[in-house]
């Protein structure tokens, strides 16, 4: 009998979408479940009917999304390239742009800064336009305000720094994410957990880096409690010398250069200290860490802006979402599986 998609999903115990889309490497099934699905697949002798395969390729072409209007991803940097600096910004982007053209929408990228950094001009441009919603990268500070005739759109906005009107964010669980990372520190065998980063990057988060770290030593009275470096003056010696006092055996980051400072001052990662990252992306190589996958971030940030727009809804909302989505353990050469 011919194996079908159907027998494969019962025995993954997943739907029979999720293993179509997992056999033609569709990037929306993660990578761990693609090669699931296709490791069973290839154990139970599945092969494509060709005429199928045909046809479902010819329904796919003719189901082509039809074009509903623009959307705006909005930036308010210093400089009009200025957030492409975080590294993770740019993957919003990509997982917003490829989301937005699936579901038959255009974007259009505009800095506030074109507009000599009035909220009423850039509003009257996109409105003029026709774009229907926006979507505001993060902030370059926590707080700031852009002064856009919000009634006049749908909204959502990456990150938590954005909180001039009531609106619908998207962003990463980052409380989630550090109690991920201690958690598989302590399992790999260490017990002296160190965070360090600058206190406005715990700031823009609404403090949840710290709220992660206070609420794993609370709940393991066992393990030393490691004074947590944040500081407004942040820099090689702070970091120095807070190595120096506390001791840790592995560290918690998400500032880029930490892992380079310690490594000029002595320390051998792993061999004499761990290193995690709390933001790791494909650019940072070599290091373990968690991933927050700012590509689907902004894939959500979409699909939350269209229901918005399907439902005819614009201005603040009366009842603001936030989605949060979990980081992935990424396995790099920065802490290792034993000690």
């Amino acid at each position: 009998m011919r194996i079908t998609l159907e027998d494969i999903a019962k025995r993954c115990r997943v739907s029979k979408v999720t293993v179509s889309l997992a056999l033609r490497e569709n990037p929306r099934i993660s990578a761990s479940m693609r090669r699931q699905v296709q490791k069973v697949a290839a154990e139970m002798g599945y092969t494509p009917h060709p005429m199928v395969s045909a046809l479902m390729a010819n329904l796919r072409a003719a189901r082509k999304t039809k074009f509903v209007c623009n959307l705006a991803f909005v930036t308010a940097f210093p400089t009009r390239e200025g957030w492409k600096d975080n590294l993770s910004f740019p993957r919003y982007y990509r997982g917003i742009r490829e989301r937005a053209s699936e579901l038959g929408y255009g974007l259009e990228v505009h800095w506030l800064g074109d507009f000599e950094n009035s909220g009423e001009k850039i509003s009257q441009m996109l409105f003029n336009r026709g774009i229907r919603g926006v979507i505001l990268c993060p902030l370059p500070s926590f707080g700031m305000k852009l002064g856009l005739q919000w009634d006049r759109f749908s909204l959502v906005a990456l990150g938590h720094t954005f909180n001039e009107v009531a609106c619908d964010h998207v962003t990463n669980n980052q409380f989630h994410t550090i109690l991920q990372a201690l958690e598989e520190a302590r399992l790999r065998g260490h017990r002296r957990m160190g965070l360090t980063m600058p206190r406005f990057v715990d700031a823009k988060v609404e403090h949840l880096w710290l709220a992660g770290l206070l609420s794993w030593q609370a709940t393991h009275p066992d393990l030393p409690k490691i004074e947590p470096h944040l500081t407004d003056d942040f820099k090689e010696a702070t970091v120095v010398a807070w190595m120096k006092r506390e001791k840790p055996d592995v560290v918690l980051a998400n500032h880029g250069p930490v892992l380079t400072w310690l490594r000029q001052n002595g320390w051998r990662v792993p061999e004499d200290v761990s290193f995690l990252h709390l933001n790791w992306i494909p650019e940072k190589g070599e290091i373990t860490g968690l991933n927050q996958q700012p590509e689907k971030v902004g894939a959500a940030a979409v699909e939350l802006l269209a229901e918005q727009i399907n439902q005819n809804r614009r201005g603040i909302p009366e009842t603001p979402k936030t989605i949060t989505l979990e980081s992935v353990w990424n396995e790099g050469g920065t802490c290792p599986k034993h000690r």
